[in-house]
């Protein structure tokens, strides 16, 4: 599903759009739930305190597989109880949802638990019905221009951001008059990231979310927590920047290196954030890097020590013995000298 953005002349800050919502099929795994010999098994109940009703709801269970995040339907009993088959210990995501298999806009979660499975059986697990929330948002800019052309389109996306773990099970904002998003039943810690295509000639940065003037970007939040909130999305074309070289022990310039670019707390190397950063110098081993402002470590190695981008990506969040520390301000460009680290 994408907001699709009618561009208009912006100001510094602020702009007016028209958004629509385009449809398209949820993602569902396959309709026979996979076993594993030896697994253990998730067993508990879904509840409807309230009386809100769960007569056309399905269970779904929700993991991270090698091409993402999968659901696939779980069996109730009549008196709400279930039981997963024999599963492999990770972090399951169980959730109630409406029409599940429907290829409108219409499917809906209205109930959420996360489960974290280890050596043994987890049984007592309770996934109540809930009432249905919304967040409305908006887009600020930040740009020097008056004149600037806005992206033609923005999707905004809300995963969950759990630790240790990939950018899981997004829910994506609807289309909202006004130039505004909407956010329904977002349970879970999640964090907002967007996909969007720029005007030719006009280049644009996401660089914060706030909810009531507070900077949560790599905050996961439970968004159903916050109806009542101040929710922005911020681009700008003014972001901070790490700027420089990478260089051989004798001082020659490295064709191609990797640039690794993590937080310095170690809390926030986490796939999902972005202050975990994985590009490629030039021939001459020169790079240019947008980060949100803040403290960094930047190290660099040669081309040959990973075979693919997600590989490097895995190292990045692993930490770095040596490198280069840069705290990074607001429109920075923080000019860096690295010297290629050699196993």
């Amino acid at each position: 599903m994408m907001l699709s953005l009618s561009p208009s002349r912006s100001s510094a800050r602020g702009f007016m759009v028209l958004l629509c919502l385009a449809a398209a099929p949820p993602a569902h795994g396959s309709q026979e739930t996979r076993s594993f010999e030896g697994g253990r098994i998730i067993s508990g109940r879904v509840v409807d305190p309230h009386r809100l009703g769960r007569e056309d709801t399905v269970l779904m269970l929700g993991r991270r597989d090698m091409d993402g995040f999968s659901s696939e339907p779980i069996p109730l009993d009549a008196d709400g109880s279930f039981a997963t088959p024999p599963l492999n210990p990770q972090t399951y995501v169980l959730k109630l949802v409406r029409t599940p298999q429907s290829h409108t806009n219409s499917t809906t979660i209205v109930g959420f638990t996360l489960v974290t499975l280890g050596a043994s059986d987890i049984s007592g697990v309770t996934v109540e019905v809930r009432r249905d929330t919304a967040i409305t948002g908006r887009f600020r800019v930040e740009s020097d221009d008056p004149q600037a052309l806005w992206p033609r389109h923005i999707v905004v996306n809300a995963l969950l951001g759990l630790d240790g773990l990939p950018s899981l099970d997004g829910i994506v904002a609807e289309g909202a008059a006004g130039g505004k998003f909407v956010l329904r039943n977002v349970f879970g810690p999640r964090v907002l990231r967007c996909g969007y295509t720029n005007a030719p000639g006009s280049r644009w940065w996401p660089s914060q979310i706030m909810l009531d003037g507070v900077d949560i970007t790599n905050v996961p939040t439970d968004f159903s927590a916050h109806e009542n909130g101040r929710l922005e999305v911020v681009f700008t074309q003014h972001p901070a920047r790490l700027v420089g070289t990478v260089q051989d022990e004798q001082g020659a310039p490295v064709r191609a290196p990797w640039i690794l670019v993590s937080a310095t707390m170690p809390a926030l190397r986490q796939h999902w954030a972005t202050t975990s950063i994985v590009v490629q110098g030039n021939t001459r081993g020169e790079f240019s890097v947008p980060v949100v402002p803040g403290q960094y470590v930047v190290s660099a190695v040669a081309q040959t020590t990973f075979t693919s981008y997600r590989e490097a990506r895995r190292a990045v969040l692993r930490p770095a013995p040596r490198g280069v520390l840069a705290d990074v301000k607001a429109r920075e460009q923080r000019r860096l000298r690295i010297t290629l680290q050699v196993p």
